[in-house]
Formats: structure tokens, C-alpha cells, sequence
């Protein structure tokens, strides 16, 4: 078992975003060299055709076209030699997933229960669309409310049918604000800070707004970004005070990794806090390649 832990290591990982306009490829390597850590040894950037924009997580089912020529794009770039003996991981934006918060039920004993409640909460939250959606949560902590996420199936099934028809076998598809929170949260733990803070996390042409208090998740909301982005968000939060009967003091946490260097998020009642975004979250023109451990939630 230790044998296949180590060299389970050793094996390169392939990690593939997933954004409206593009999919960007990383393959990742550790090495004793250095550290263990992860490094970057390629990275592959495949822009859409002008005029595509893959669909959001409401429409994909409304447009195969779309997710064809996804399909071809991903299965052109695998033929590439380069991507050979990895184990993937896929990261899709949060233009193609939606979230909801699970309120802690004692009442829910076993797994089945769980998944028609989650379900019931999206239908809830999302109307009839969401039941072609696949739905997952993170495991609640015991008496505190959980995230939850959703990716249509029909997205789902076209990753899964590319990388088997690569003849790869897909370990897992996460949404990009588990990628996000799990970043935050690692540093805010090292930095011995409060679990008490708004998340605004900006990408992709959404804005996604978290609430945690006290280690439980209160709200989250994902929208479509709008011209004025701090008028935006500064009305987001200050609906939300009032909404959730939060403390106006509770600091607003900025993770925005496509921002430029001469952009800033000006709220009205708050000073945004920026975080340092993972280090493999690759936008166009990034070029980072090392970063410690990261476990996904």
C-alpha cells in the first residue's frame, strides 16, 4: 500500500480549466528537487472561435453545438503527446455551476435523505432546470450549514466521454469556488484569523458572493458581472446585512485573479481585503509555476 501511495505521487497530474471563452491545460510535476511541491512544466491556452462562448450551466442542454465544439477543442489538445500519462482533474468556471447553502437537519439519517434534500433546495432556488443538474455538497460539520454545488450533466458527460476516448481516466470536476474558498480559507487558518467573512470572488464574468460566520456558510450568490462591479457588489453586501442580520463589521475578503494591475474593488461601507489567489488558478496571460500542497473541497 505505501509502494502505491508513493508512486501515486510521483504520477504527473493534469489539470484543465474550463472558462466561457477558453480551456487552459497544466501539466503539474513534484520531484524530491523540490520539495514535493508541485511545479508547472506546460501549459497549453486554447481560445474558443470568435464568435463562441460555451453556455452557462441553465443552457448547455439548449445548445450541443456549443459543447461539440468544446468536445473538440479538449480532444484535439489530449492528442498532444505532452498530456500523456497524467491523472486529470477539471476545474469548470462558475459561468457553468451554481451553488446553494444546505441548512444543517438533524432529521436527515441517511445519504438518500440527503441528496432529495439537496435537491429540494436547488428546485428551490433554481426552479425545474435544476433537476438536469449534478448536485454535490461538502460534508457538513456537525450543527452548521453546508455549500453546495451543481454542473449540468450533459457538461458532465461530454468531459467524461473526451478523456475516456483519450483513454485517461478523469479523476475528478470540481467548480471554481471550491478552488476559491479552499484557498482562502488555508490562509486565513495560517494567519490564525477569524472563519467570519464575505467572499467576493470575480471571475469569468461572475461574481460570486459567500457569507461564512463562524465557520458555517450563511448565503452565496452568483451573477453575472455588471459594468460598475463596485456598485454592484457594495449593493450585494449591504441587501445581504440587512437579509441575514449580519454585523456590518464583518471584512470583506477579495479574491479576483483576472483583475489589472490598476483595478480595484471601491465598496462603499467596506475596504475590500485582497486575497492572494492559487497560485494554479492560470488566467491568459499567467505564467506561475509552483505552488505547496492544495486539497480541493
Amino acid at each position: 500500500m505505501l509502494l502505491h501511495w508513493l508512486k501515486s505521487l510521483f504520477v504527473d497530474e493534469l489539470w484543465v480549466f474550463v472558462h466561457p471563452q477558453r480551456i487552459t491545460l497544466l501539466r503539474l510535476s513534484r520531484t524530491f528537487r523540490n520539495g514535493l511541491k508541485q511545479q508547472l512544466v506546460h501549459k497549453q491556452v486554447i481560445d474558443f472561435p470568435q464568435n463562441l462562448e460555451v453556455t452557462s450551466v441553465e443552457a448547455a442542454s439548449n445548445d450541443a453545438n456549443d459543447l461539440q465544439i468544446l468536445s473538440k477543442c479538449l480532444k484535439q489538445a489530449l492528442d498532444n503527446t505532452v498530456w500523456q500519462g497524467v491523472m486529470p482533474t477539471v476545474i469548470v468556471s462558475n459561468h457553468f455551476a451554481r451553488y446553494t447553502i444546505i441548512h444543517w437537519n438533524s432529521e436527515l439519517a441517511i445519504e438518500s435523505e440527503r441528496q432529495a434534500y439537496m435537491q429540494h433546495c436547488f428546485n428551490l432556488a433554481y426552479g425545474e432546470s435544476a433537476k438536469a443538474w449534478d448536485l454535490r455538497m461538502s460534508e457538513p460539520s456537525f450543527g452548521r450549514s453546508t455549500m453546495a454545488s451543481a454542473i449540468n450533466r450533459e457538461l458532465l458527460q461530454v468531459l467524461h466521454d473526451v478523456f475516456v476516448e483519450a483513454d485517461m481516466k478523469l479523476a475528478a470536476v470540481y467548480p471554481q469556488l471550491m478552488l476559491t474558498i479552499n484557498q482562502t480559507l488555508r490562509q486565513l487558518k495560517k494567519q490564525k484569523q477569524s472563519l467570519s467573512f464575505w467572499l467576493v470572488s470575480i471571475q469569468s464574468e461572475r461574481v460570486c458572493l459567500t457569507l461564512l460566520i463562524d465557520g458555517g456558510w450563511r448565503l452565496v450568490k452568483n451573477v453575472a458581472i455588471e459594468i460598475d462591479v463596485s456598485a454592484q457588489v457594495t449593493a450585494l453586501i449591504q441587501r445581504e446585512i440587512v437579509n441575514c442580520n449580519v454585523n456590518d463589521e464583518v471584512p470583506v475578503l477579495l479574491y479576483w485573479p483576472e483583475a489589472q494591475s490598476n483595478q480595484s474593488l471601491k465598496l462603499t461601507n467596506h475596504t475590500a481585503i485582497n486575497v492572494l489567489t492559487h497560485q494554479f488558478d492560470m488566467q491568459k496571460g499567467q505564467a506561475l509555476n509552483s505552488l505547496t500542497e492544495e486539497v480541493l473541497i
